[in-house]
């Protein structure tokens, strides 16, 4: 089963003597509201049944288990509906505050403040491993940081595991987020490739690895690991050293820096030992802390960061070269606008003597980030993953993940570079892309101006069916036209407006995205598909995957309901898919004529809206 489960419950609603206020996310597995009880509030999590499974019961069994301040808690639990239950509904500590990568980039952590978040980690892993549980998928995205007062909460043990339990894997790897898995659990999947029947067990080594992951992000703002692709990734944790925090960022004290690199150690016997030194080692540190630590890691935000109207800061071509750029934290400053042209200047912008059609800044700038995005792309194989890596494209072999949308890890570990990235089925939502244009009448004695040729073939092409089809029913006699029609009008995915304006996305904003980068043309079906965001959108960066459905009528409509960004952030959104030529939803091309499937021009234009109509 794909796409985020169905989000089932709205304000006001009653479950287990909570009242549910709103939406706080959605994952793979399930959707998590804000509740209240007798005036406390609490984090209520429905996981779907259908898709998690023994799971969910699994993860109860774990929290029950587990009291610590740096573990969430849970207050209670039971199903829904009572009869034939679809859900399972986990009544959790609602921990007021933002997930660690947010926090970081917020707040700009000083060495002292990030030392504190990443002792609060290693305190609950080492009470979680005590207890003989392992979490499985440490990351960024499972630690909160408590907004009152900075307290670090180890959260979703959905995919958790403990001594004794019985085994839920049904592939060579346990499930968990690709890009942090310990070089072990690789060297295991290259060596059992052939063997479906092994199985791969998790330890606490391997939540020490990750926690080693996330300490170099935090004290960085970068990976450890790089590679020209998936594969490339994978070697490098497999066999190089990272560089040192402290050589990477000169504002990590190296004592800090080095508490991080040991997590790093290629074997678990080279690694530290347990979560309880990590939690000795930092509060050492702390001891021998003097005033470099209460400098910020990383520089802020400032009037030289701050681009101009039509710049992407996070383009493909910066992505590329990250290394190069400081990273850079903390509130950003609002981009400077370019300066507006006067009559003279825009008289000296436009050709007279010739027709023109002139595209404006934004969406010349558009089309060059798309032609360098589709080039690196083809040439680089990539696609799609949840971590900061370049990810392969799925092979045969199954690997069971946290979440949806992941790469195949058997391809990474076989050190595979992966295929063209193949045309992607999308459900997008439609968005009316308006181009500025001048036109100007063409002296008699002057060529025209050779046009782009997509526009116009297209209409051409359109009119020509058109005109065909009126043509041969005036001979024939032909019934009148079965058109199915276009989607009914439907909300908003709960919570996608204000997840939109979070990020600084205006409704009625305008994207482009594309559904694919190897042919001019791709096919699509009726159903769940996704689309890649051409640039950024607000703090919504460039290559963020948007998720949805596809409706396959007189023209292919699309609506986008859920983003997940390159480094695995996932929120709801709203967006609505357009043809490039101004028409909402995408024009059919020849060549597939099926109730059900497709085939349409790669390049479409998404608009943010409050609904779908």
């Amino acid at each position: 089963m794909r796409g985020p489960p169905p989000a089932v419950l709205s304000p006001g609603v009653q479950v287990l003597g909570y009242t549910v206020e709103r939406q706080l996310g959605q994952g793979g597995f399930g959707t998590v509201y804000l509740a209240r009880c007798e005036g406390q509030r609490c984090a209520l999590k429905l996981l779907h049944l259908p898709r998690v499974g023994e799971r969910a019961e699994r993860e109860v069994s774990i929290l029950t288990r587990l009291r610590h301040p740096n573990v969430v808690g849970i207050l209670g639990h039971g199903y829904l509906p009572v009869v034939q239950p679809q859900f399972a509904v986990i009544a959790m500590e609602y921990v007021d505050g933002p997930r660690l990568d947010e926090w970081a980039d917020a707040h700009n952590p000083t060495a002292r403040q990030a030392a504190h978040v990443l002792l609060g980690v290693a305190r609950g892993l080492a009470a979680t491993h005590a207890d003989a549980v392992v979490h499985r998928d440490v990351k960024e995205a499972n630690i909160m940081v408590r907004a009152s007062d900075g307290v670090a909460k180890l959260v979703d043990f959905g995919i958790g595991d403990y001594a004794g339990a019985r085994d839920l894997t049904a592939d060579i790897l346990p499930p968990g987020t690709v890009d942090y898995r310990a070089p072990e659990a690789w060297r295991f999947l290259r060596a059992h490739r052939e063997a479906p029947d092994a199985r791969y067990t998790a330890g606490p080594a391997d939540d020490l690895w990750a926690l080693g992951l996330v300490s170099y992000r935090l004290l960085t703002a970068r990976f450890p690991f790089d590679g020209p692709d998936a594969a490339g990734v994978t070697e490098a944790i497999l066999s190089s050293a990272p560089t040192p925090p402290h050589e990477e960022n000169a504002r990590v004290p190296r004592s800090l820096g080095d508490v991080c690199l040991r997590l790093l150690g290629k074997t678990p016997e080279a690694r530290t030992p347990s979560a309880q030194v990590v939690c000795e080692s930092l509060e050492q540190a702390l001891r021998g802390a003097d005033a470099t630590w209460d400098v910020p890691l990383c520089d802020a935000y400032a009037e030289d960061s701050a681009t101009t109207e039509g710049e992407d800061p996070d383009s493909f071509d910066q992505w590329m070269h990250e290394p190069r750029h400081r990273p850079r934290r903390g509130k950003r400053l609002p981009p400077r606008e370019a300066p507006a042209m006067g009559a003279a200047d825009l008289a000296k912008e436009v050709s007279p003597p010739a027709s023109t059609v002139r595209v404006s800044p934004g969406k010349r700038g558009a089309f060059r980030a798309w032609t360098a995005l589709a080039g690196a792309l083809v040439v680089a194989g990539a696609v799609w993953g949840l971590g900061m890596s370049r990810v392969a494209e799925p092979g045969s072999l199954r690997q069971e993940v946290a979440t949806s949308g992941k790469s195949s890890q058997a391809d990474r570990a076989a050190a595979f570079t992966g295929p063209k990235a193949p045309a992607a089925a999308v459900a997008l939502p439609a968005t009316l892309q308006e181009v500025s244009a001048t036109v100007t009448t063409t002296p008699k004695d002057t060529l025209p101006l050779q046009l782009p040729s997509k526009p116009t073939k297209k209409g051409m092409r359109a009119m020509a069916r058109a005109v065909g089809t009126a043509a041969a029913c005036a001979a024939l006699g032909c019934p009148g036209t079965q058109v199915r029609s276009s989607p009914p009008p439907e909300p908003c995915p709960v919570g996608a407006v204000e997840a939109m304006e979070k990020r600084h996305v205006r409704i009625g904003q305008l994207l482009d995205a594309g559904f694919g980068f190897d042919e001019r043309f791709v096919s699509v079906q009726e159903g769940p598909g996704q689309v890649t965001l051409g640039g950024r959108a607000g703090d919504i960066p460039s290559l963020t995957l948007l998720s949805g459905r596809l409706f396959v009528r007189d023209r292919v409509y699309g609506r986008l309901t859920w983003a997940t960004t390159r480094k695995g952030e996932s929120f709801p959104v709203c967006f609505e898919v357009y043809d490039t030529t101004g028409g909402r939803g995408m024009v059919r091309e020849p060549g597939d004529e099926s109730s059900t499937s497709a085939r349409i021009f790669n390049l479409a234009t998404l608009k943010a809206v409050s609904e779908f109509k």
